[in-house]
C-alpha cells in the first residue's frame, strides 16, 4: 500500500511539472503598466524652436491578445497607451514660449519569437507596425497667438524584446522593452516623436 501510494504520489507530480514545462501553445490575453518614454525632436523647426523644459516619463499601459502557434512562433495584436508628455517650449526667432503636450496611442500588430531557455523562462523578441493616432495641443502664454490643436493618424515600425516567467499552467509574468522609433512625424520634418515603453505584466494562457 505504501509502495502504491509512493508511485501514485510520483505520478501526481511528474504530471504537474509536465504541464508546467510544456509550451503554453495557442491563445492568451496580457495586460502591462509601466514607464513610457517619449522624446521631441525640434532641431528641424523653422523657427528654431527649442525645449526648456518636460515630462516624459508616465505611467505606460498595454493589452494585448496574442496567439502562440508553437513553441518559438506567435503574433499579437496590443493597444499601448503613452500617456500625455508635455513639453515647455520657446521659439528663438521670437522668444514666444509655449507648452505642447503629445498623447500617443497605439494598435500594434507584431510576429513574436520565442527562445525558451529552460521549462519556465522564456526571451521573446517582437517586430511590427503601430498604427498611431496622435493628438497634440500647443497653449501660448497670454498674448501670443501661439495655440493649436491638431491629431493626425500614422504608421510606423516598432521593435521589442522581452521575456517571460511561468508562475503556473495558465499564467506568465511578462517583461517588455518596445522602442517606437518616429512615432509622430510631422510632414515637413519639423516636429518628430519617439517612445519606448518598460512594461511589466500577466499574461494568462487558454
Amino acid at each position: 500500500m505504501k509502495t502504491a501510494h509512493i508511485l501514485l504520489a510520483a505520478a501526481c507530480i511528474a504530471t504537474s511539472a509536465s504541464a508546467l514545462a510544456a509550451p503554453n501553445e495557442g491563445l492568451y490575453v496580457a495586460a502591462s503598466l509601466g514607464q513610457a518614454h517619449t522624446s521631441l525632436d525640434t532641431s528641424n523647426t523653422m523657427h528654431a524652436t527649442t525645449i526648456t523644459s518636460d515630462s516624459t516619463n508616465k505611467l505606460g499601459l498595454g493589452l494585448a491578445l496574442g496567439y502562440r502557434f508553437n513553441q518559438h512562433i506567435g503574433a499579437e495584436l496590443a493597444y499601448v497607451d503613452f500617456g500625455k508628455p508635455t513639453y515647455d517650449l520657446v521659439r528663438g526667432t521670437s522668444g514666444e514660449v509655449s507648452q505642447l503636450t503629445v498623447q500617443n496611442t497605439a494598435l500594434v500588430l507584431s510576429a513574436v519569437g520565442y527562445l525558451p531557455l529552460n521549462e519556465v523562462f522564456t526571451l521573446t523578441g517582437k517586430a511590427g507596425a503601430a498604427f498611431v493616432h496622435t493628438k497634440v495641443d500647443r497653449v501660448g502664454a497670454p498674448g501670443h497667438d501661439d495655440t493649436y490643436h491638431v491629431s493626425d493618424d500614422q504608421l510606423h515600425p516598432t521593435f521589442g524584446i522581452g521575456a517571460t516567467y511561468k508562475l503556473s499552467s495558465n499564467l506568465d509574468l511578462r517583461m517588455n522593452l518596445d522602442w517606437y522609433p518616429k512615432i509622430t512625424k510631422t510632414n515637413d520634418n519639423a516636429t518628430d516623436t519617439n517612445a519606448y515603453m518598460l512594461g511589466l505584466g500577466l499574461q494568462y494562457n487558454f
